[in-house]
């Protein structure tokens, strides 16, 4: 065999290995998906101003931490008033969590911030029956029902991928509220 067969050879070879590693798939990345539970503070004790939970409603609070126990939750939020972070305490606890505390019509900044430092996060908001509903539309654009004053039951869940629509899913726990 010659030297420029020989040489032939070796680059014909070298070009076969060159094309077989070389690869047309295109490297994709997974969506970011953003889960957030958010639920009304549970039943409280009194109607007065920064009442704390009633047993009833610690025991919701309870039910609540068993609910969401196995999601995921790496953040929780609450408002100032005890009764919220009351709600959220037995999660917390047991996630071995701090609650960040919030004033209870900060709305807009929440959603802000959740949409802003929380992605692709697990995280759970307790907030009251007037501002449970504002939070569900400001994170997904998509209005629920008012909660009745009587209603503690109520769980949504929004999930907000990168790309695409945003879903909102109404669940239960605890002992049913009519």
């Amino acid at each position: 065999m010659s030297a420029s067969s020989t040489w032939a050879k070796s680059i014909a070879i070298s070009a076969l290995l060159f094309v077989g590693c070389t690869s047309t798939s295109k490297t994709t990345t997974v969506p970011t998906m953003t889960t957030i539970y958010v639920v009304r503070h549970a039943e409280k004790l009194t109607t007065d101003f920064d009442t704390p939970l009633s047993q009833v409603g610690e025991a919701r609070a309870r039910a609540l931490a068993e609910r969401l126990a196995d999601t995921g939750v790496q953040r929780i939020y609450a408002t100032k008033r005890q009764r919220t972070q009351k709600t959220v305490a037995p999660l917390a606890e047991r996630l071995k969590l701090e609650v960040v505390v919030l004033e209870p019509n900060a709305v807009d900044s929440l959603v802000q911030r959740i949409k802003r430092d929380d992605r692709g996060q697990v995280v759970l908001v307790a907030g009251h029956n007037n501002t449970v509903p504002a939070i569900v539309q400001g994170l997904s654009g998509q209005a629920v029902d008012p909660i009745p004053e009587h209603v503690f039951d109520r769980l949504y869940r929004v999930e907000l991928p990168d790309q695409g629509a945003a879903t909102v899913t109404v669940l239960n726990y605890g002992v049913p509220t009519p």
